[in-house]
C-alpha cells in the first residue's frame, strides 16, 4: 500500500469520525432536561464536527479527482478525529 491509498484511506477515517461524532453531538443536544449551556455546548461542538466531517469529505473528493494529496496532514486529520471521537464519547457518558 503506498502513501496515496494510505491518505485516502485517513481521510475516509477522518471523515466518517468527525461525521460520527457531530450525530452523537446532535444526538446529546436533543436531550430534554438539559441547562442552555450545556445544549449550547453540544450544539456548537455537532456544528463544528460536522463542518470538519465536511471538510475532510471534500479533501478526499480532491485526493481522488486530482491525484493531490498531503499523507502527513491526511495522518494528523486522523489522529485528531480519532481524539476528538474519544473526547466527545467520555463527554457523553457524563451525565449532565
Amino acid at each position: 500500500m503506498n502513501t496515496y491509498q494510505l491518505s485516502l484511506y485517513f481521510l475516509f477515517v477522518a471523515a466518517l469520525s468527525q461525521a460520527l461524532i457531530g450525530g452523537f453531538a446532535l444526538k446529546s443536544s436533543l436531550q430534554r432536561d438539559l441547562p442552555s449551556e450545556r445544549w449550547r455546548l453540544w450544539v456548537a461542538l455537532s456544528i463544528g464536527t460536522l463542518l470538519l466531517a465536511l471538510h475532510h469529505s471534500y479533501t478526499l473528493n480532491l485526493a481522488l479527482q486530482t491525484g493531490l494529496y498531503d499523507f502527513r496532514q491526511a495522518t494528523l486529520v486522523m489522529l485528531a478525529g480519532l481524539a476528538t471521537s474519544f473526547a466527545i464519547w467520555q463527554l457523553r457518558r457524563l451525565k449532565s
